[in-house]
């Protein structure tokens, strides 16, 4: 199990952790603010409603394919990806523990998937000034990103698992 050493060091690189989710979700409400300033700026091709209608739909079931795919996404990365244990490939402040290095990585590539759906609102905001696309599917984004957020309880059953596996390895290795 985990004891309050290392679970003290877990909640320092918890921190770190949370202002990179915060960086994510805040730059949420940047897009829609650069879709504000230079949405008059930027001048297209206006597309006919045909062209418009069909990418619209098919942004929306990308989006919808990326929001149910993040649960399985995090379920792969976390069984598949290694951390190496040398400190100067850790994450800085991340407290050199590698279940916190594994987390973080599966953690932003969640955050970047459910970001990647606002961008698509975002693109259909410039092709043809929909701004109803633009705030529903960074709702659709924010949404996803407060639902996959971190948990320190995750993180410490990754570092006790982590554990686990590596006493299993050095028995086996002896």
């Amino acid at each position: 199990m985990i004891d309050a050493k290392e679970r003290e060091v877990l909640a320092k690189g918890m921190k770190v952790l949370w202002v990179i989710w915060g960086a994510m979700l805040a730059s949420l409400g940047i897009y829609i603010l650069v879709a504000h300033m230079a949405g008059d700026r930027i001048k297209t091709q206006e597309l006919p409603p045909d062209v418009f209608s069909l990418l619209r739909n098919v942004l929306y079931v990308v989006a919808l394919i990326e929001l149910a795919i993040i649960p399985f996404i995090k379920k792969i990365a976390l069984k598949s990806i290694k951390v190496s244990q040398n400190p100067s490939q850790n994450i800085p402040g991340t407290s050199n523990h590698p279940a916190t290095a594994k987390y973080a990585t599966v953690m932003i590539i969640s955050l970047a998937i459910a970001e990647s759906i606002a961008i698509c609102g975002l693109v259909l905001f410039f092709l043809a000034k929909d701004s109803q696309s633009l705030y529903m599917l960074t709702a659709i984004s924010a949404m996803a990103m407060i639902i996959h957020r971190l948990k320190m309880e995750d993180l410490e059953r990754l570092a006790a698992l982590d554990v686990k596996i590596s006493n299993k390895e050095f028995r086996q290795n002896t």
